[in-house]
């Protein structure tokens, strides 16, 4: 049975799943912080999927996520989410700094960091039994079951997090207290689907187009106009293997408006038509 606590920004969630899910698509208002108890998740982007196993940690930007969950031995998947704004998770560092006299800081530096929406790690004892405990919590009446509970956990959580060894997850925790970057990246992720165009994305947050461009790359390592093709054939490759949409309705939900132009891109990206790729879908694994 899923059971999920909600307080203002946040929520926590324990989710219970007693079959695979197969592959689907997730769009996140806000940020996931969450802990695999039993079983598998899979995420999928491009042509890849990353797995994350029993006992890890998991990190989802707000936007566009492909999850699959399969059981585990015990014939369950299970994961307990924290989700939470960006507000709420810049207001406990800030809280974690003012109250405690902490300072976070991040030297961490890699391209899994610039490239990817989400963040995967082995939870280390102090994690897990962390998770162990809200498990739980969310079981019984517990701390959890209020405002007051909540915030003391989710102060414990983000702590536990940042007191770890420096890496991509402290490195995408400490970038979330960048208000303008938070902003950019969020308005960013909005519009992938839309058709709109680089200039007037420009303006939305505020930059001109050469200074978008630049801090575009500083973040995603790569250009917009790249970087928002990708995303939107990733979305397609999803909905092809996991609906029976037809080509130019999911072509047009990508952001498409051309079909002949999304089965060519389609093709140039992973050497198949669309019907092809539907008829004999390949995984490959990171």
């Amino acid at each position: 049975m899923n059971q999920t606590f909600r307080s203002g920004a946040t929520d926590v969630a324990r989710i219970c799943e007693r079959e695979n899910s197969g592959i689907r698509a997730l769009t996140l208002s806000r940020i996931a912080i969450g802990y695999v108890l039993s079983g598998t998740k899979y995420l999928h982007r491009n042509d890849l999927f990353h797995q994350i196993d029993e006992g890890d940690i998991f990190i989802l930007d707000s936007g566009f996520h492909y999850e699959e969950n399969t059981v585990g031995a015990n014939g369950r998947f299970e994961q307990i989410v924290f989700y939470l704004s960006t507000e709420a998770l810049q207001q406990t560092i800030c809280g974690l700094s003012l109250n405690f006299g902490l300072s976070f800081t991040s030297r961490h530096n890699c391209p899994r960091c610039s490239s990817r929406n989400f963040v995967i790690a082995a939870a280390d004892a102090p994690l897990a039994s962390f998770f162990v405990g809200v498990d739980h919590s969310l079981r019984t009446s517990g701390l959890l079951h209020n405002d007051v509970g909540q915030r003391i956990k989710l102060n414990e959580l983000i702590y536990l997090l940042l007191s770890a060894e420096d890496g991509c997850v402290r490195r995408r925790l400490v970038r979330s207290t960048d208000s303008s970057m938070s902003q950019f990246v969020n308005t960013v992720y909005d519009n992938i689907f839309n058709d709109i165009s680089i200039e007037v994305l420009a303006e939305q947050t505020h930059r001109s187009l050469t200074s978008f461009k630049k801090e575009f790359r500083r973040i995603f390592d790569t250009s917009p106009h790249h970087w928002i093709i990708e995303q939107r054939l990733d979305r397609a490759r999803i909905l092809l293997a996991s609906t029976s949409r037809t080509v130019s309705e999911i072509g047009t939900e990508c952001g498409f408006s051309n079909i002949s132009h999304f089965i060519k891109l389609f093709k140039q990206r992973y050497r198949c038509t669309p019907a092809s790729f539907r008829k004999g879908e390949a995984r490959v694994g990171e």
